[in-house]
């Protein structure tokens, strides 16, 4: 058993060594990727890769690549990890900022009408990006952030009717999930304990809000607030118009400068070889633990 444990724990190294996971954000100011440890919010690279300054709002995973949402560039780029151009999703989008990617499906912010865009909506792309359509938000007319929520997804706005609203994926209306003691969501995240959490430009903080319900729990000061993200270690990674900061509970410390935005994890996907080696490992051990 001893043997059998060695070799699967072997095989399982082949994965880890290809890369570790890490935060990504875009700086709108400079125009390039920066990236963060996710434990403890360190700086691993203060440029991981040069973008279009097309203001960069939202990084995201998409399988192996990353796109990125441009808000004046009115397209979402797309970039393999080592920063390679992959083209763009291009047409009908106008004033796009925050991503999500829910089932399959990358859905967009958009706030325009230029470009053929459809105003306040949400517009959805496959993961090739063929256009898949789009939802009016008329709950959430100037929609910022999207969160996949219980079957469906938060949609934060910078002006009123709501805060947060809540959508099905096909774009129904679920009803408001927070719209008092708050102005201006902007990127939301869950907490590892199911909370979630809510940068607010313009009341200036991180709120936690109840997943059910949608309850105010708490808050902290966070001057203009854009991104947010809570890092292994518990403490909070945010980021404003100045850069990146790091809430420890008690007071928050700047670590990053530029034009900090939203703050997304990044996680290596073995390529179909590796699992190979890892599945041929396994298959090893079991072979001579049977033979022994």
């Amino acid at each position: 058993m001893r043997k059998l444990l060695t070799a699967c724990f072997a095989a399982t190294l082949v994965t880890v060594s290809l890369g570790q996971s890490f935060l990504m954000m875009p700086d709108s100011t400079n125009n390039r990727i920066v990236t963060f440890d996710p434990f403890n919010g360190s700086v691993i690279n203060s440029s991981l890769f040069g973008l279009a300054a097309g203001t960069p709002i939202h990084a995201m995973q998409v399988g192996t690549e990353i796109w990125v949402s441009e808000q004046v560039g009115d397209r979402v780029s797309r970039w393999d990890a080592a920063g390679t151009s992959l083209g763009a999703v291009t047409g009908g989008l106008d004033n796009i900022r925050g991503m999500g990617l829910i089932n399959g499906t990358v859905y967009v912010t958009n706030a325009g009408t230029a470009n053929g865009a459809p105003g306040a909506a949400v517009v959805m792309f496959d993961t090739s990006g063929a256009n898949q359509g789009n939802f009016a938000t008329p709950n959430a007319p100037s929609p910022f952030g999207i969160l996949a929520h219980q079957g469906g997804m938060l949609v934060s706005s910078s002006s009123a009717n709501d805060d947060i609203h809540r959508y099905s994926l096909t774009g129904t209306s679920l009803g408001t999930f927070h719209n008092s003691a708050i102005a201006f969501v902007e990127q939301m995240d869950y907490a590892p304990n199911g909370d979630v959490l809510a940068a607010v430009f313009t009341t200036g903080n991180i709120s936690r809000f109840d997943p059910n319900s949608g309850a105010l729990l708490s808050s902290f000061a966070a001057s203009g607030a854009r991104g947010v993200h809570q890092l292994g270690n518990g403490n909070i990674i945010w980021s404003n118009g100045s850069g990146v900061w790091i809430y420890d509970g008690v007071s928050s410390t700047q670590i990053y400068t530029g034009g900090g935005r939203y703050i997304d994890l990044y996680t290596p996907v073995p390529e179909p070889a590796t699992l190979i080696a890892v599945g041929t490992g396994i298959a090893w051990a079991l072979r001579r633990r049977r033979k022994s």
